[in-house]
């Protein structure tokens, strides 16, 4: 019951920054999320309430001194006070609140249980902003371990995330995944692991692959898998275009697995799928478009990967051809 409770309470906060953003338009998801539980809107409301302290700051910066002169503001800053909590979720600040943000989103993030968990179910997506301006994109089903006490850190324990690291000088941002770790001055870089692999693929920058010990260099295009089964470690040149696609419904694959197409397919789709183990190592190469796709129906997509598709009481299974019914 704590993993969930800290679970809804850190997707509340995340709502929060969300919603604050002049930028921010997915009410319609936002809304969908408040109605799946009660739990939601109070743990939301507990939530927004941490930013009190920080409209009090703004009345403050705004405040009209003792000798009844106004206090001057920078010209191209504007400030809008909220009225109410429940209006507060729609308030799009100025210039000024700009700062504010910032503040309430640190605020905030020091109000986490440390360490906490961010766990995404099959299908369900999250991003996480960090105090320092990183931000992680995190796939359905998958398991990040966080902790303000060590905000350039992350513990990447099953599943995918996509990392835009903020960099900064002296300051490494590190991402432990197991018995590898991931060390990157500023970039951004796709990993995913499972318990038997682990796949590392660099968009922008440089990513070093466990420095004390084989210490590879992985600048953009370059992607990095690892076999833990047999402990063996390749690195291969990748199209950085093909890098976390899976954020727009598309996913690119070159050698992979029908395990691992199939892990892919689960964490992006939602539905339950696997595949047999007679075909579970055959490879594939090419682009599978989820947009608008139906997960109720998978034979266009086991037709693309030359298998057959059954459904089941629990989901679906990728077979061979030749299966035995």
């Amino acid at each position: 019951m704590t993993e969930v409770n800290d679970m809804i309470r850190h997707q509340a906060i995340a709502w929060v920054i969300r919603t604050r953003d002049a930028d921010f338009a997915d009410w319609e998801a936002f809304t969908r999320w408040l109605e799946e539980d009660p739990q939601h809107n109070i743990v939301y409301e507990q939530a927004l309430s941490a930013e009190d302290r920080f409209v009090d700051l703004a009345k403050t910066i705004n405040r009209v001194p003792d000798d009844g002169s106004k206090v001057p503001l920078p010209a191209n800053d504007t400030l809008d006070l909220p009225g109410s909590v429940t209006n507060r979720r729609r308030m799009m600040f100025g210039a000024l609140a700009a700062s504010l943000v910032v503040a309430v989103s640190a605020g905030i993030w020091t109000q986490m249980p440390q360490p906490y968990d961010v766990v995404t179910g099959p299908g369900e997506r999250q991003v996480v902003s960090l105090p320092d301006g990183s931000q992680i994109t995190i796939n359905g089903d998958s398991r990040i371990t966080l902790d303000n006490k060590k905000p350039r850190h992350a513990v990447l324990d099953r599943g995918e995330a996509l990392f835009t690291v903020t960099h900064k000088d002296g300051d490494p941002f590190i991402v432990d995944t197991g018995n590898a770790r991931l060390v990157d001055a500023g970039t951004e870089f796709n990993v995913v692991k499972d318990d038997e692999t682990l796949d590392v693929a660099v968009s922008e920058g440089l990513v070093i692959y466990n420095p004390a010990r084989e210490n590879i260099s992985l600048p953009a295009g370059k992607r990095l898998h690892r076999d833990t089964t047999i402990n063996r470690v390749t690195v291969s040149n990748i199209a950085i275009g093909q890098i976390g696609t899976w954020r727009t419904g598309r996913l690119s694959f070159t050698g992979a697995t029908l395990a691992q197409v199939t892990d892919a397919l689960q964490r992006n789709l939602g539905v339950s799928i696997s595949v047999t183990e007679a075909i579970a190592g055959q490879p594939f190469s090419g682009v599978i478009q989820l947009k608008d796709r139906d997960p109720e129906n998978l034979e266009p997509i086991a037709a693309l990967l030359g298998v057959s598709v059954e459904k089941q009481d629990k989901g679906w299974i990728l077979t061979g051809d030749d299966a035995v019914p």
